[in-house]
């Protein structure tokens, strides 16, 4: 039997050739035919009837075999010559109006093998060098997006309004500034004109009023008469407002307070009818216009307006009942909160509302606090504007913040701690209910009123006292927040962010006080040295402390080690001050000695408390606090070389240099025995 080897020369690689050379030749015929096929789909895409067209008429397409007469087939590229396949060539079906193809260069065809004959396995291809050829990217069809809807036209537009009632409203409003100007010339410029006696254009704009108002009760009962009816009803109300203002400003029949209490009925009238209509938008146009009418009628801000606007306030409450008017409830809230405030800012130029006394500003003040946090606490339950109504209610606590200003000082301070109490007090009771299933107060409502609070209580400081005794009143509050913020759960942030804040003016005082190179300078720091420092650096090294344990507990590791570092250079500065201030009150100059020994001491028991302090933590943390304790050791005793030595004399020198030495001996003999008795775990890495 022969091989394959013994008719390719012995070479085995040559039929395996053979056979890839054949599967290329077929391989070459099927691409052909399939070229063929898609010039066919372009011609028949191409054809003006498209490939839709009645194929049934048209002849049979000739065939090789079958031409018919005078029929030329296209040119098809005929295979090589036989000369080049000497173990001859396959023959190619005809394919019509396939364009001509040239087969690849390829070896020549292997003869077929003799019966019997083994055909060695094929080997998989070759992983070919290098990375692979990823230059060619498929054409990607351009997206072409929908043409757009063309919009509405103007009449689609102004129908779609109609349809919605924009246009009624259009009508109506300007209907109602038509009328009220009509009335206006009724009342005033007809008086000038003497066309009317008084007695009638008054009479005439009340009986208008009345109609006006009739009407738009008769049209809210018909189909479709809302907008139409609010529409008459305000004008009525308005022209009421302004009949009221003719009897009282223009022919002075009525006294101020009198008319402010008939502008009262009117507006209380209009209110019965928002409510019931359920009309936020009607209860909007009585209350407002009355706001803007009320200066008119008192002749501008005195206690007659500011008591007014109070009275108004207090008595169109239960227009909220069962209603969530928000925008109501804050012209409500507005209407007596900004005249108070412009009290307060008109004092700061030294000028005071005429008739305005402390009794009637503080009683003012407090009845808006009361409106604004009671409607607050009962709209709570139902409301969808929880934080609106908790700042609404904060906002009326603007007119306290300009106390000073309005009111002797021991009344302002006086009014200020109040509403500030009576905030912690309110969030108090509601985290105390709420831990008994009552009605509870919301966590942001409390942390607005929280922070309204300590708001309060910073003004009252600054109010009440200045120079270092504000300064150490106001690290002492802050400290104090900080604390109540380690307590409280709910408003935890806010009472942190808040404390962090006042802390940070505090220590800004303090180091305005009390800076680095005065505590250097004998004369400067006897000449500076008070007892309002001391206190302020003793609030100030705590606060520090409390604040950055509170920032531990709610915040990540790296802000948490950002709070301790900054506390650490604060309460070291703050020993410092606290060390060499009070020796300069106690001693005197030998007591700026003193003080700078103990300072340095402070300094090395620090860095003992924080060498101590890691000996307790692992990872992270343990590193910090060790890295703290030795840049302290550092800092001590490079102050000890630079400065203590150059500036201490006699006796304190011997002793700062003895103190710090020992402290130095027992450190490193406690930190070593301490590695000692603590080994290392295993597979950790040593200790420092």
């Amino acid at each position: 039997m022969t091989s394959p080897s013994s008719m390719f020369g012995g070479d085995p690689s040559t039929a395996t050739l053979a056979r890839i050379s054949t599967e290329f030749d077929a391989i070459a015929r099927q691409m052909s035919t399939v070229s063929a096929e898609f010039a066919e789909l372009r011609r028949l895409a191409a054809s003006p009837d498209g490939p839709a067209r009645d194929t049934a008429a048209e002849p049979p397409r000739p065939t090789p075999q079958t031409a018919a007469p005078g029929f030329t087939p296209p040119t098809v590229a005929s295979p090589p010559p036989a000369s080049n396949h000497p173990h001859g060539a396959p023959s190619r079906p005809w394919a019509p109006s396939a364009p001509p193809f040239s087969p690849p260069h390829r070896p020549p065809a292997a003869p077929p093998l003799p019966p019997g004959a083994v055909v060695p396995p094929m080997a998989g291809p070759a992983p070919m060098p290098g990375p692979p050829n990823t230059s060619y990217r498929p054409p990607v069809s351009p997206v072409i997006p929908p043409p757009r809807p063309a919009g509405p036209s103007m009449s689609e537009r102004i129908g779609a309004a109609a349809e919605r009632g924009l246009i009624g409203k259009i009508l109506a409003t300007a209907g109602v500034g038509v009328t009220l100007i009509g009335v206006a010339l009724l009342l005033v410029l007809a008086a000038q004109a003497g066309i009317l006696r008084p007695e009638f254009r008054v009479a005439g704009g009340a009986v208008l009023a009345a109609g006006l108002v009739a009407g738009g009760m008769w049209l809210r009962g018909r189909t479709d008469g809302r907008i139409g009816a609010i529409a008459l009803t305000a004008t009525g109300i308005a022209a009421g407002y302004l009949d009221v203002l003719a009897a009282t400003k223009i022919y002075e029949w009525l006294p101020i307070v009198p008319g402010l209490g008939a502008a009262g009925l009117v507006a209380a009238g209009g209110l019965v009818l928002a409510h019931r209509w359920r009309s936020e938008h009607l209860g909007l146009l009585v209350v407002v216009p009355l706001i803007v009418l009320a200066p008119v009628l008192t002749g501008g801000l005195d206690t007659t307006l500011i008591a007014f606007m109070v009275v108004l306030s207090a008595a169109s409450a239960w227009a909220q009942l069962g209603r969530d008017w928000i925008w109501l409830h804050a012209v409500r809230l507005a209407a007596p909160t900004i005249p108070l405030t412009l009290v307060g800012l008109l004092g700061l130029v030294g000028w005071n509302a005429p008739g305005s006394s402390d009794p009637v500003f503080a009683t003012a003040v407090a009845v808006v606090v009361v409106l604004g946090v009671g409607g607050a606490l009962l709209s709570m339950p139902t409301t969808r504007f929880r934080e609106v109504l908790a700042g609404l209610a904060s906002a009326t606590t603007v007119p306290a913040l300009f106390a000073g200003s309005a009111m002797h000082l021991p009344g302002a301070v006086i009014l200020q701690v109040s509403v500030a109490l009576a905030f912690i007090g309110t969030v108090l009771i509601g985290a105390a209910l709420s831990r008994r299933g009552t009605r509870r107060v919301p966590d942001s409502v409390a942390q607005i009123w929280s922070a309204t609070a300590l708001l309060l209580l910073f003004v009252a400081v600054l109010v009440s006292f200045d120079g270092t005794v504000a300064m150490a009143v106001l690290l002492g509050l802050a400290t104090v927040t900080g604390l109540v913020a380690r307590t409280s759960s709910t408003m935890s942030r806010v009472l942190l962010v808040g404390s962090s804040v006042i802390w940070a003016i505090g220590v800004a005082a303090l180091l305005d006080a009390a800076p680095p190179y005065v505590l250097a300078d004998a004369d400067l720091i006897q000449r500076d040295a008070d007892l309002g420092i001391v206190v302020a650096s003793v609030f100030a090294a705590s606060g520090a402390l409390v604040l950055a344990a509170g920032w531990a507990r709610i915040t990540d590791q790296n802000l948490s080690r950002a709070a301790h570092i900054a506390a650490g250079m604060v309460v070291v500065f703050s020993l410092t001050v606290i060390s060499v201030t009070a020796g300069v009150l106690i001693g005197g100059p030998d007591g700026f000695l003193a003080g700078h020994v103990v300072a340095t001491t402070c300094w090395m028991a620090l860095a003992g408390a924080a060498l101590a302090h890691a000996r307790r933590r692992s990872g992270a943390a343990r590193t910090a606090a060790v890295t703290g304790g030795l840049v302290l050791v550092a800092a001590a005793i490079a102050k000890l070389f630079l400065f203590d030595l150059a500036t201490l004399d006699g006796i304190f020198r011997v002793v700062v240099f003895i103190v710090t030495g020992l402290i130095l001996l027992g450190l490193g003999a406690w930190y070593a025995r301490a590695l000692q008795d603590d080994p290392p775990e295993t597979g950790s890495a040593p200790t420092v």
